[in-house]
């Protein structure tokens, strides 16, 4: 089995994506903790607000055509032009939307105009992000080189210029333009790399008739997405928003600043689930259409492994995380290994959280996965507006702990088509260490 073409070309291309994820984490972390010495928790709290609210709104760049779009890639590789014109035509359309709304939106409540100005700056990169479509297809293609290439040329070049930003002792707006200075990198990589396979941005055919298809499948993916987002980043802008009515805007950065910290730490050691997903979800696909035991066999094997990687990795950071942050970031950041030592909590959620995109997407569940999300945001706001006044940070955590608890795996519970996922889960937690390779 482990000999089979199949299993070879499913581990050649983890492989790619995994040392993807592993040079990239290393090089973000690096410069992050270089760039957050340099600022200071007050001014990385007030760069991470901007960074938030762009976060939520930015499933406009995909209006949630992302999932669909790489489903038909592999079902349907005829169609590769068309399918790709008209996702370029959506994403390009979605960050001309996200642009205006967030003029719109910041205008409207009254945020001071040095923060408007971080907001817009890094939202301006949205407006390049149609050149994920190329990723989609060499994904489709299970060619997570080409991606991995691209994705690190792209951070080296974001991480040089924050650097030397720090070198040069630059002010904070600059370092907003790190974001648009990466995704510039990533869509020419990408434009490159697909003319270098001898195909034609020029041969994109985008059609109504596809851009309607896809809207059609994926308009809950887009609502899902707001959802989501909301559920992941609105904990960083309540944080501001309430503590900075209350304590002052200081006190809320520098809070901010601290959560932001613990953050992207949890952000760099959840890595793993986003890259396993993605390197087996082809198989699954396929395996969909053709044995569906053999579809549920992969799934709970999925299940397995993702379990499995949640447990080696959230007993050291429960364990180490303070001693950690503090020789990284200095005595000033000691809060926020504090944080990420309760981050450790929230991991098994992110794992199978990712895993259970699969199933959701080869069901075609999108609408279930719109009320999913759409609870665990209302539960996780409803708590972060209880527990943010009375525990700060801290509060933010526990609820998103408690929002995903109801949101991934409780949710399951209630119709006949998601119990046998909910099972799917309960039996590869419980059996992790049965773990078997791809045929």
């Amino acid at each position: 089995m482990i000999q089979s073409a199949g299993f070879r070309k499913y581990l050649n291309n983890f492989s790619w994506l995994f040392m993807d994820r592993v040079v990239r984490m290393v090089l973000i972390l690096g410069t992050t903790i270089v760039v957050t010495r340099y600022l200071g928790v007050e001014r990385i709290g007030q760069l991470n607000y901007a960074l938030a609210i762009v976060s939520i709104g930015m499933v406009l760049t995909s209006l949630g055509a992302t999932e669909v779009v790489s489903r038909d890639l592999v079902r349907h590789p005829e169609r590769r032009d068309e399918l790709l014109g008209s996702t370029f035509a959506i994403k390009l359309f979605g960050g001309i939307v996200l642009n205006l709304g967030l003029l719109a939106y910041v205008l409207v409540k009254g945020v001071d105009g040095f923060t408007v100005l971080l907001i817009m700056i890094t939202a301006s990169g949205e407006l390049l992000k149609w050149s994920s479509v190329i990723d989609y297809y060499f994904m489709a293609q299970v060619r997570g080189s080409v991606a991995a290439k691209v994705n690190i040329a792209s951070t080296v070049f974001a991480s040089a210029y924050k650097l030397l930003l720090v070198w040069y002792e630059a002010p904070l707006v600059w370092f907003a333009w790190g974001y648009f200075a990466e995704t510039i990198s990533y869509t020419l990589g990408f434009v490159w790399m697909y003319q270098r396979q001898g195909l034609r941005l020029r041969a994109w055919k985008p059609t109504w008739r596809m851009v309607r298809y896809i809207m059609d499948q994926s308009w809950p993916m887009l609502l899902y997405g707001f959802a989501l987002q909301a559920q992941l980043k609105v904990d960083q802008v309540m944080i501001k928003d309430i503590m900075g009515r209350t304590l002052g805007e200081s006190f809320a950065n520098i809070e901010l600043g601290q959560y932001s910290v613990a953050v992207k730490m949890f952000e760099a050691v959840a890595f793993m689930p986003v890259i396993l997903q993605l390197a087996v979800a082809p198989a699954i696909a396929k395996a969909r259409i053709v044995d569906i035991s053999l579809y549920h066999e992969r799934l709970t094997n999925q299940y397995r492994l993702m379990f499995a990687l949640c447990l080696a990795t959230a007993l050291p950071m429960y364990f180490l995380s303070e001693w950690v942050i503090v020789w990284l970031y200095g005595e000033e950041f000691r809060e926020a290994g504090v944080l990420l030592s309760l981050f450790a909590f929230r991991l098994v959620f992110s794992y199978m959280g990712v895993a259970k995109g699969s199933f959701i997407t080869n069901e075609g569940l999108f609408k279930f996965s719109l009320i999913t999300a759409t609870i665990g945001a209302v539960v996780n706001i409803s708590l972060n507006a209880w527990l943010i006044p009375w525990l700060g940070a801290r509060g933010a955590i526990w609820s998103s702990v408690i929002s995903f608890l109801v949101s991934i795996f409780l949710v399951d519970l209630f119709t006949a088509r998601t119990r046998i996922n909910f099972r799917l889960m309960m039996n590869g937690m419980m059996t992790f260490w049965r773990l078997k390779a791809v045929k």
